[in-house]
């Protein structure tokens, strides 16, 4: 595996998505006594899509008390995905009946889990975010359909449907998180920190054309409990080619030690201190050859 891929974020989306799958599966098995194979499908994938989507779409947010980012994750990500989800195990159903066991439910999941990364990349309004949970979701779904089958026609029904969903979420988070790596093109990376929730070695992906640095809650990249870190202290520009960071409101931003003045160009390897908090930039291109 690519020596800039996160293994922590890939075991973290695949944990998320996998509890996603067992609350989904807890909640639709008492209704699936449902006589109407389409009525049935409907609300599994939307009880699937649902919960596996909110899980992934706030987990991160979540993770670090970001609460009001993680409420619009779940309410955007549990809308998409159960829509997508519903729609997708219907088209699996008729699919299933024309192609035949296998092709029908990987194609049914492969369309859920699209939905459900779509989910995911919605509540962020990143096109790189939700791009990556399209391919990644999509992926993940696809072979999640498969084990569906292959599960299902293994162990007795309830049981083998509860390992099958437990495992599309956790491969949905698996693939949304690995596509994510793969395709990240800068990020800052935790040297050192005073904030309570920035911990060393994080890294934060830099996906979004502006990505706002501070205190506030809806900073892209919280630095909470640092006092010496404004609410709105610092943005990065993505543009194009290169990042620029700029310091808003008064704060002071360090670039390799140096005070930056207006707009500062980033390269891999600076050394970007804002408050108590020491970043290393990196750039795939120069990562890749370092």
């Amino acid at each position: 595996m690519a020596s800039n891929v996160s293994r922590e974020k890939l075991l973290f989306y695949a944990a998320a998505g996998g509890l996603g799958g067992l609350a989904a599966w807890g909640a639709s098995e008492p209704f699936l006594g449902i006589r109407s194979v389409y009525g049935r499908d409907l609300l599994l994938g939307a009880l699937v899509g649902m919960f596996i989507s909110a899980f992934l779409a706030s987990i991160e947010a979540l993770s670090v008390g970001q609460w009001r980012q993680a409420m619009r994750g779940i309410r955007g990500g549990a809308l998409i995905g159960a829509i997508g989800g519903a729609l997708g195990l219907l088209i699996g159903e008729i699919a299933f009946d024309l192609l035949g066991g296998f092709n029908g439910r990987i194609l049914g999941w492969a369309v859920l889990g699209l939905a459900v990364g779509l989910g995911v990349g919605w509540a962020t309004h990143s096109n790189a975010r939700r791009r990556n949970g399209a391919i990644g979701g999509l992926t993940g779904g696809a072979a999640g359909g498969f084990c569906y089958q292959a599960l299902t026609a293994t162990f007795p029904q309830a049981f083998g449907r509860a390992i099958a969903i437990i495992l599309i979420g956790a491969l949905i988070g698996f693939f949304v998180g690995l596509v994510s790596e793969l395709l990240k093109r800068g990020w800052l990376m935790v040297v050192r920190s005073q904030s309570r929730n920035a911990r060393e070695g994080r890294e934060y992906p830099l996906v979004k054309p502006v990505t706002f640095i501070g205190r506030a809650e809806e900073s892209d990249i919280g630095l909470f409990g640092d006092q010496a870190v404004l609410s709105h202290h610092a943005i990065i520009r993505n543009e194009g080619k290169s990042f620029f960071v700029t310091s808003t409101g008064g704060g002071q931003v360090l670039v390799n030690r140096a005070p930056v003045s207006g707009r500062c160009v980033l390269k891999s390897g600076d050394r970007v201190e804002i408050g108590g908090t020491l970043f290393l930039f990196r750039e795939r291109s120069q990562a890749s050859q370092g």
